[in-house]
Parts: structure tokens; sequence; C-alpha cells
């Protein structure tokens, strides 16, 4: 579960200094923290044997941001 939550936040990390360097909106932005975080928590509930079918909140967070 650490290893996860280390890999979360590297990516996370990565992500945002990538946008950075590349000038992105606002909007990308939030839309990688939450689709990362979506993830995050999809993982953490297989990993915990509770699995969540999060493809509807995907798709609707997609499109409410776009």
């Amino acid at each position: 579960m650490t290893l996860m939550l280390i890999a979360y936040a590297a990516f996370l990390v990565i992500g945002l200094i990538t946008m950075k360097r590349s000038k992105a909106a606002r909007k990308e932005k939030a839309a990688l923290f939450t689709i990362t975080s979506i993830g995050a928590v999809l993982w953490a509930s297989i990993l915990l044997e509770h699995p969540l079918d999060l493809n509807r909140l995907i798709g609707w967070l997609i499109q409410m941001m776009f």
C-alpha cells in the first residue's frame, strides 16, 4: 500500500511538472489531478478486495470539465 501511495505522488508530481512546462490550462491540470486520484482510489479498492466501478464517475467528470 505504501508503494502505491509513493507511485501516486510520483505520477502526480511528474504530470504537473510536465503540464507546467507546456503551459497547460487550469482545466487540464484539474483533469489530471482528478483522474489520477480516481485511479488511485480504484486501485486501492482492488487491493483491499472491495472493487468499485468508477467508469460512470470518470465519464461524468470528463464531460463536465470539457
